[in-house]
């Protein structure tokens, strides 16, 4: 957007600017990169001064307004990548309800190759097709089907993932018809397990 930082930008420029970043900012659970607010140095001290922005981690910020929920690290960090990690494996499988992983760390896949300022994410570099992932609030997550594949991919044990694929039929996320879609190009070894894990299901 043209005229952000130059000198002829005015108040109501500002204005519509800060609407602008709201109306974004909302989507993603009040967070928005430097990137995103796309405006200069001392446009951002002076927001983060009247306590409307607070700096979360390095180029990335919140609406000081926004409302907290359980959910904010996820949003946070999808948000650091702007719209290019997934919330993946043991952390996608937690969020749907699927088996008792209690994971350490927050999954995410991403293509993005930056290193990311934090050491509570294990990153996953890949690209997933759109009917890999679902929209869940302000960010994108694996479906059933695929995080349970992945999950099979990822080396968890056979009782594990038959509780996972269990629980995952159980709560109606996911049939035995799109488990088969989803390892349709998976080798071999990894179609066995969600096999093994379908019989268990019964």
């Amino acid at each position: 957007m043209t005229g952000w930082t130059d000198s002829g930008y005015d108040a109501t420029g500002r204005a519509d600017a800060d609407d602008s970043l709201r109306r974004l900012a909302a989507t993603q659970a009040g967070f928005f990169t430097a990137r995103q607010a796309g405006i200069a140095a001392h446009d951002f001290a002076e927001r983060i001064e009247a306590g409307l922005w607070i700096r979360v981690e390095t180029e990335l910020f919140r609406l000081s307004d926004s409302p907290r929920t359980k959910f904010d690290e996820f949003a946070q960090w999808c948000t650091w990548y702007e719209g290019e990690a997934v919330v993946s494996h043991q952390s996608a499988a937690d969020l749907h309800g699927m088996g008792h992983l209690q994971p350490r760390f927050l999954h995410l896949s991403t293509p993005d190759q930056r290193t990311v300022p934090s050491n509570r994410l294990a990153l996953h570099h890949r690209t997933l097709a759109e009917e890999d992932c679902e929209v869940v609030g302000p960010f994108r997550i694996t479906t059933p089907a695929r995080t349970a594949v992945d999950l099979a991919a990822g080396g968890v044990s056979q009782e594990v993932l038959d509780e996972l694929v269990g629980d995952a039929i159980a709560l109606g996320r996911v049939d035995s018809d799109q488990l088969h879609a989803a390892v349709a190009n998976q080798p071999a070894a990894v179609a066995d397990r969600i096999e093994l894990a379908l019989l268990a299901a019964g």
